[in-house]
Protein backbone atom coordinates (compact mmCIF):
# COMPACT_ATOMS: atom_id res chain seq x y z
CA UNK A 1 0.00 0.00 0.00
CA UNK A 2 1.32 3.54 -0.88
CA UNK A 3 0.62 5.21 2.46
CA UNK A 4 1.64 2.53 4.87
CA UNK A 5 2.89 3.73 8.05
CA UNK A 6 1.55 7.37 7.35
CA UNK A 7 -0.30 9.73 9.09
CA UNK A 8 -3.31 11.62 7.19
CA UNK A 9 -5.17 14.63 8.32
CA UNK A 10 -8.39 15.73 6.38
CA UNK A 11 -10.24 19.04 6.56
CA UNK A 12 -14.58 18.91 5.76
CA UNK A 13 -14.16 14.80 5.87
CA UNK A 14 -17.85 14.44 6.68
CA UNK A 15 -18.61 14.45 3.07
CA UNK A 16 -17.88 14.55 -0.21
CA UNK A 17 -14.87 14.78 -1.90
CA UNK A 18 -13.15 15.25 2.01
CA UNK A 19 -15.00 11.71 2.71
CA UNK A 20 -13.87 10.18 -0.72
CA UNK A 21 -10.12 11.05 -0.13
CA UNK A 22 -10.09 10.01 3.49
CA UNK A 23 -11.24 6.19 2.83
CA UNK A 24 -8.73 6.37 -0.39
CA UNK A 25 -5.85 7.84 2.07
CA UNK A 26 -6.98 4.46 4.30
CA UNK A 27 -7.07 2.18 2.06
CA UNK A 28 -3.78 2.91 0.65
CA UNK A 29 -2.71 2.09 4.42
CA UNK A 30 -3.08 5.86 6.19
CA UNK A 31 -4.14 6.53 9.62
CA UNK A 32 -6.87 9.38 9.14
CA UNK A 33 -7.95 11.96 11.12
CA UNK A 34 -11.45 12.97 10.07
CA UNK A 35 -11.86 16.68 10.73
CA UNK A 36 -15.98 18.22 10.44
CA UNK A 37 -18.28 20.52 12.51
CA UNK A 38 -20.35 18.07 11.33
CA UNK A 39 -20.28 15.27 14.22
CA UNK A 40 -22.50 12.55 12.55
CA UNK A 41 -21.11 12.78 9.24
CA UNK A 42 -17.84 12.85 10.67
CA UNK A 43 -18.10 9.71 12.37
CA UNK A 44 -19.83 7.66 9.51
CA UNK A 45 -17.05 8.96 7.67
CA UNK A 46 -14.77 6.34 10.37
CA UNK A 47 -17.16 3.85 10.69
CA UNK A 48 -16.54 3.07 6.61
CA UNK A 49 -13.25 3.19 7.00
CA UNK A 50 -13.01 0.59 10.19
CA UNK A 51 -15.39 -1.81 7.97
CA UNK A 52 -13.12 -1.69 5.45
CA UNK A 53 -10.56 -2.60 8.34
CA UNK A 54 -8.44 0.93 7.81
CA UNK A 55 -7.72 2.78 10.80
CA UNK A 56 -9.59 6.70 11.59
CA UNK A 57 -10.68 9.00 14.34
CA UNK A 58 -12.56 11.65 14.45
CA UNK A 59 -11.82 15.32 15.51
CA UNK A 60 -14.48 18.11 15.75
CA UNK A 61 -13.10 20.73 13.99
CA UNK A 62 -14.42 24.41 13.20
CA UNK A 63 -11.66 24.91 10.69
CA UNK A 64 -11.97 28.92 10.53
CA UNK A 65 -10.71 28.96 14.84
CA UNK A 66 -7.19 28.55 14.79
CA UNK A 67 -7.56 27.22 18.80
CA UNK A 68 -9.21 24.19 17.03
CA UNK A 69 -7.30 23.48 14.34
CA UNK A 70 -3.69 23.78 16.37
CA UNK A 71 -5.54 21.44 19.10
CA UNK A 72 -6.40 18.93 15.75
CA UNK A 73 -2.80 18.59 15.14
CA UNK A 74 -1.81 17.89 18.60
CA UNK A 75 -4.41 15.47 18.96
CA UNK A 76 -3.37 13.51 15.76
CA UNK A 77 0.77 13.73 16.24
CA UNK A 78 -0.05 13.13 20.23
CA UNK A 79 -2.05 9.45 19.22
CA UNK A 80 0.11 8.30 16.26
CA UNK A 81 3.81 10.29 16.47
CA UNK A 82 3.88 12.58 13.14
CA UNK A 83 1.62 13.81 10.64
CA UNK A 84 2.47 13.25 7.03
CA UNK A 85 -0.14 14.76 4.87
CA UNK A 86 -2.60 17.74 5.57
CA UNK A 87 -5.36 17.94 2.92
CA UNK A 88 -7.23 21.48 3.34
CA UNK A 89 -10.51 20.42 2.04
CA UNK A 90 -12.98 22.10 3.88
CA UNK A 91 -14.95 24.70 2.12
CA UNK A 92 -18.35 26.69 1.60
CA UNK A 93 -19.90 28.46 -1.41
CA UNK A 94 -21.57 31.48 -1.38
CA UNK A 95 -23.65 32.07 -4.87
CA UNK A 96 -24.99 36.02 -4.46
CA UNK A 97 -24.17 39.03 -6.19
CA UNK A 98 -21.02 41.08 -4.28
CA UNK A 99 -23.77 43.77 -3.96
CA UNK A 100 -26.36 41.41 -1.91
CA UNK A 101 -23.62 40.05 0.33
CA UNK A 102 -23.05 40.98 3.89
CA UNK A 103 -19.68 41.65 5.22
CA UNK A 104 -20.45 38.44 7.68
CA UNK A 105 -21.00 36.14 4.61
CA UNK A 106 -17.84 37.42 3.15
CA UNK A 107 -15.91 36.80 6.48
CA UNK A 108 -17.64 33.67 6.87
CA UNK A 109 -16.72 32.05 3.05
CA UNK A 110 -12.91 33.43 3.67
CA UNK A 111 -12.67 32.32 6.95
CA UNK A 112 -13.50 28.14 5.88
CA UNK A 113 -12.22 28.68 2.44
CA UNK A 114 -9.09 30.54 2.82
CA UNK A 115 -8.02 31.19 6.17
CA UNK A 116 -8.46 27.55 7.72
CA UNK A 117 -5.68 27.24 5.27
CA UNK A 118 -3.65 29.68 7.24
CA UNK A 119 -4.23 27.88 10.51
CA UNK A 120 -3.94 24.38 9.29
CA UNK A 121 -0.16 24.72 7.24
CA UNK A 122 0.76 26.97 10.29
CA UNK A 123 0.13 24.34 13.30
CA UNK A 124 1.35 21.52 10.72
CA UNK A 125 4.65 22.37 8.86
CA UNK A 126 5.96 22.64 12.84
CA UNK A 127 5.74 18.57 12.75
CA UNK A 128 6.34 17.78 9.24
CA UNK A 129 9.55 19.66 9.56
CA UNK A 130 10.15 17.69 12.35
CA UNK A 131 10.38 14.15 10.57
CA UNK A 132 11.93 16.41 7.39
CA UNK A 133 9.26 16.20 4.79
CA UNK A 134 5.47 15.60 4.15
CA UNK A 135 2.18 16.84 1.69
CA UNK A 136 0.09 19.92 2.29
CA UNK A 137 -2.77 19.63 -0.20
CA UNK A 138 -5.48 22.18 -0.77
CA UNK A 139 -8.80 22.02 -2.37
CA UNK A 140 -9.09 24.82 -4.97
CA UNK A 141 -12.03 24.92 -8.17
CA UNK A 142 -11.85 25.62 -11.66
CA UNK A 143 -12.88 29.04 -10.33
CA UNK A 144 -9.51 29.29 -9.41
CA UNK A 145 -8.54 29.93 -12.82
CA UNK A 146 -11.70 31.39 -14.49
CA UNK A 147 -14.83 33.41 -13.30
CA UNK A 148 -18.18 32.36 -12.95
CA UNK A 149 -21.22 34.09 -12.59
CA UNK A 150 -22.80 35.01 -9.69
CA UNK A 151 -20.77 33.63 -7.54
CA UNK A 152 -17.82 36.42 -7.02
CA UNK A 153 -16.77 35.83 -2.77
CA UNK A 154 -16.53 31.97 -3.80
CA UNK A 155 -14.12 32.93 -6.89
CA UNK A 156 -12.22 35.42 -5.15
CA UNK A 157 -11.88 33.07 -2.28
CA UNK A 158 -10.59 30.11 -4.82
CA UNK A 159 -8.29 32.33 -6.89
CA UNK A 160 -6.36 32.91 -3.65
CA UNK A 161 -6.14 29.57 -2.44
CA UNK A 162 -4.52 28.83 -5.78
CA UNK A 163 -1.94 31.34 -5.48
CA UNK A 164 -1.19 30.99 -1.25
CA UNK A 165 -0.54 27.05 -2.66
CA UNK A 166 1.97 28.41 -4.87
CA UNK A 167 3.72 30.57 -2.45
CA UNK A 168 3.91 28.04 -0.21
CA UNK A 169 5.27 25.68 -2.25
CA UNK A 170 8.35 27.76 -2.78
CA UNK A 171 8.90 28.59 0.71
CA UNK A 172 8.78 24.81 2.15
CA UNK A 173 10.47 23.14 -1.03
CA UNK A 174 13.99 23.21 1.23
CA UNK A 175 11.98 21.17 4.18
CA UNK A 176 10.96 19.06 1.79
CA UNK A 177 7.06 19.61 1.80
CA UNK A 178 5.34 19.22 -0.93
CA UNK A 179 2.36 21.94 -1.57
CA UNK A 180 -0.38 20.87 -4.25
CA UNK A 181 -3.64 22.76 -4.94
CA UNK A 182 -6.35 20.24 -6.29
CA UNK A 183 -8.85 21.92 -8.95
CA UNK A 184 -11.57 19.52 -9.40
CA UNK A 185 -14.13 20.41 -12.56
CA UNK A 186 -17.72 19.50 -11.25
CA UNK A 187 -18.20 16.87 -8.98
CA UNK A 188 -21.14 15.52 -8.00
CA UNK A 189 -21.27 16.24 -4.18
CA UNK A 190 -24.09 17.37 -1.69
CA UNK A 191 -22.33 20.69 -1.68
CA UNK A 192 -22.41 21.27 -5.44
CA UNK A 193 -26.10 20.49 -5.29
CA UNK A 194 -26.93 22.81 -2.85
CA UNK A 195 -24.54 25.37 -4.50
CA UNK A 196 -26.34 24.55 -7.68
CA UNK A 197 -30.17 25.22 -6.43
CA UNK A 198 -28.84 28.38 -5.04
CA UNK A 199 -27.33 29.57 -8.16
CA UNK A 200 -30.34 29.02 -10.46
CA UNK A 201 -32.47 31.53 -8.24
CA UNK A 202 -29.41 33.66 -8.73
CA UNK A 203 -28.73 33.42 -12.18
CA UNK A 204 -32.42 34.16 -12.66
CA UNK A 205 -32.30 37.43 -11.08
CA UNK A 206 -29.27 38.21 -12.02
CA UNK A 207 -30.83 37.98 -16.33
CA UNK A 208 -34.30 39.75 -14.75
CA UNK A 209 -32.13 42.35 -13.30
CA UNK A 210 -30.69 42.78 -16.87
CA UNK A 211 -33.79 43.04 -18.86
CA UNK A 212 -35.15 45.71 -16.80
CA UNK A 213 -32.64 47.87 -16.90
CA UNK A 214 -32.66 47.30 -20.77
CA UNK A 215 -36.27 48.16 -20.93
CA UNK A 216 -35.79 51.24 -18.76
CA UNK A 217 -32.67 52.91 -19.82
CA UNK A 218 -31.78 55.91 -17.74
CA UNK A 219 -31.49 59.00 -19.24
Amino acid sequence: MKLEGRVAVVTGAGRGIGRASAILFAREGAKVTVADTRVQLGQETVGLIESAAGTAQFFATDVAKEEEVEKLMAETSGRWGRIDMLFNNAGRTLAKPLEETSEIEWDQLMNVNLKSIFFGVKHAVPYMRKQRGGVILSTGSISSFVGQLGTPAYVASRGAVMMLTKSLALDYAADNIRVNCICPGITDTPMLREHLETAAAVQHDLEVGADSRANHPKN
